[in-house]
Formats: structure tokens, C-alpha cells, sequence
């Protein structure tokens, strides 16, 4: 279980901080000059986007529905629910960890670390290897991953934008593209650092015994 834990915990964590980047927007305005094409000012994009952040952040209601046709507003509605959906699922990887990690340590003390360190290798590892693959597949046939998960996530057809609609102006499916790569890297570079710490602490350990053994105070450090 706490193996599971590990890629849900890091991939919902990635793509939580990639909603709530702002950065991430202005790239994307910048790249697909949102500026031009939805006819908003600076000021405005950052007043909407983050109007839509603080929808999804919020048990509130939309208060820049204004700029949006109602049949996006119901969209957004839906992409809430999912995005919270996320959101609870990080939260209770979290817990999971940390309760593991806590009950663990009481019942075994020093013990935990090595067994948590492989552990946490198994995951990561686990992880690297799902998202390696995904990051391919998004390479390679992104416009059909895109479509099979809004036909999978969404009971209804209101993500088919129009051009003409404000969010297709403000998140073309291009910027999506990006966002998927964003939140696939940032997991894959926590999948090394999660599974780099865990290797490192491993051999330490390995070589602190082995120094223990060898200068006779291998009983003082089997507990690392």
C-alpha cells in the first residue's frame, strides 16, 4: 500500500502545484499570445485566471463567470470536481505517509529508516516508470490522450470548446500539452530525488555498519 502511496502522493502533488503556478499561465500566454487572441489585457488574463484558481481552490462560486458563456461555466463546474477530486486524493496519500511513517517508527524505532529508504526506492522507481512511459505517450499521440481522458473524466461533451470561446482562447490544447509535460517531469525529478535520497541513505548505512564491524563497534551502529 505505502508503495501505491508514493507515485499518487508525488503526481497529484505535481500537478496541484502546476494549478496553482501562476508562472505556468504566463508562459502559456506568452508562447500562444493569449493577449491577441482572447482581446484581454494583462491585467484582465491575471484577474480571470486567477478567478478560476480561486474557483477551484474554494468551496465559492465562479466570480469571473462573467467572462465565460454559461456552457463553459458548467465545464468549470465539472473540472472543479475532478481538481478537488486530486486535491483529496494528495491529501490522503499524505496522511497515509505520514501515519506510516509515525506508527512505524514507534513500533520500530531506528529500524523504520532502512525499510522506509527501500520502500520509498520501490515507489519512486514505481513512479519513474509510469510517468517515463506517460511522458512518451503524450509524445507521441497527445491529441488522442487528450480526448480519452476528457471522455473518461467527464460524463458530458462541454469540454469540446468552440474557438470562439473564452476558455479555448485562454487554454488552447496546446498549453495542456505543456501543463501534462510540466506536471511529468516535475514528478519524474521528484522520483529521483525521493528515490536519490533514499539510495544514498542506504549506502551510508551500509558503510557505517561495515566501519562498525571492522573497528569492533558494530553493536553501536546496527540501529542507524
Amino acid at each position: 500500500m505505502f508503495i501505491i502511496c508514493i507515485p499518487l502522493l508525488l503526481v497529484t502533488s505535481s500537478a496541484r502545484i502546476a494549478i496553482n503556478t501562476p508562472q505556468l499561465y504566463e508562459y502559456g500566454w506568452n508562447k500562444y499570445d493569449v493577449i491577441t487572441t482572447s482581446g484581454l489585457d494583462i491585467s484582465e488574463l491575471h484577474e480571470v485566471n486567477q478567478g478560476v484558481i480561486d474557483y477551484f481552490n474554494t468551496n465559492g462560486q465562479l466570480e469571473v463567470s462573467d467572462y465565460f458563456r454559461d456552457r463553459e461555466v458548467r465545464h468549470l463546474a465539472d473540472v472543479k470536481d475532478l481538481v478537488r477530486i486530486g486535491y483529496r486524493i494528495q491529501e490522503a496519500t499524505l496522511i497515509y505517509v505520514i501515519l506510516y511513517i509515525f506508527f512505524g517508527y514507534l513500533i520500530g524505532k531506528r529500524k523504520l529508516w532502512p525499510l522506509l529508504a527501500k520502500r520509498l526506492i520501490w515507489g519512486s522507481g514505481l513512479a519513474f516508470g509510469i510517468f517515463a512511459a506517460s511522458g512518451i505517450a503524450l509524445a507521441v499521440n497527445y491529441d488522442g490522450i487528450f480526448t480519452w481522458f476528457h471522455e473518461v473524466s467527464f460524463s458530458n461533451y462541454l469540454w469540446l470548446g468552440l474557438p470562439s470561446d473564452m476558455m479555448t482562447k485562454l487554454y488552447p490544447e496546446d498549453f495542456f500539452f505543456d501543463a501534462a509535460i510540466y506536471v511529468v517531469i516535475a514528478t519524474i525529478a521528484e522520483c529521483l530525488i525521493v528515490g536519490g535520497v533514499s539510495v544514498w541513505y542506504l549506502r551510508w548505512r551500509r558503510k557505517r555498519l561495515l566501519t562498525g564491524v571492522t573497528t569492533g563497534g558494530g553493536a553501536g551502529t546496527t540501529s542507524a
